[in-house]
């Protein structure tokens, strides 16, 4: 099977995408392919980490506070109903500037609310 996107998110930092693979048993495992970016320097790095389930890359994720900055470009149908939940108790106030946390709620706002075949259309007729 054809690797799904399941969720893409990125920064000025760091970014990535996570694939929802299924394997010869059935069974789903999670790869995400992402990079970071030292401004300092001006390297990129590329990197690739496995994961068993979405809540194991969302552990992984949220262990940044500032992780709802982020600017998210999709998340797949399955899991908007959860991040809509985890949304509800951020802190936007953890930045003073109110436009930049618009901006962000905005965002999660159109990401959460997109069509399901957003990064997936159907074929054209």
């Amino acid at each position: 099977m054809k690797p799904e996107l399941y969720f893409d998110i990125n920064s000025e930092q760091s970014g990535g995408s996570l694939y929802r693979v299924k394997q010869e048993d059935g069974s789903f495992t999670f790869v995400y392919h992402y990079s970071t970016y030292d401004a300092e320097d001006d390297d990129t790095q590329l990197f690739q980490t496995i994961y068993p389930s979405f809540e194991s890359f969302w552990q992984e994720l949220t262990k940044d506070p500032q992780w709802f900055y982020m600017h998210p470009l999709y998340v797949h149908p399955e899991q908007r109903a959860f991040v809509q939940e985890q949304l509800k108790t951020v802190n936007w106030k953890s930045q003073d500037d109110v436009k930049w946390q618009q901006s962000h709620m905005r965002q999660w706002t159109k990401v959460l609310s997109d069509p399901k075949d957003y990064y997936n259309p159907p074929p054209l007729l």
